[in-house]
C-alpha cells in the first residue's frame, strides 16, 4: 500500500473532500477535510478515518497513521498560520 492507494481507499467515504497523503514505508499521514467533521470531536472524526482502514493495520499494509481531520474553514485558517 501506498499513499495514492490510500486516498483511492478513502475517496469514496469522502467524495468531497481534499485529502492528502504521504508514506515512508507502512507509516502514513493523512490529511482528510471535509464537511462532514462539522460539530464532531476531534476523535471522533479520527475513528471516522480509522475504521476505514483498520483490516490494512491486520494485514500489516499500515503499521502507523497520523490523522488530521478538519473543516474547510479549520484548514483555511490553519493555512494563515
Amino acid at each position: 500500500m501506498n499513499a495514492e492507494d490510500l486516498i483511492a481507499l478513502l475517496r469514496p467515504h469522502f467524495p468531497d473532500a481534499l485529502i492528502e497523503a504521504a508514506n515512508q514505508g507502512n507509516k502514513f499521514d493523512v490529511r482528510v477535510v471535509d464537511d462532514s467533521f462539522a460539530g464532531k470531536r476531534p476523535v471522533a472524526r479520527q475513528q471516522a478515518v480509522l475504521a476505514l482502514v483498520s483490516d490494512k493495520f491486520t494485514t500489516g499494509e499500515i503499521h502507523a497513521l497520523n490523522i488530521q481531520a478538519l473543516t474547510p474553514d479549520e484548514w483555511r485558517s490553519k493555512q494563515g498560520d
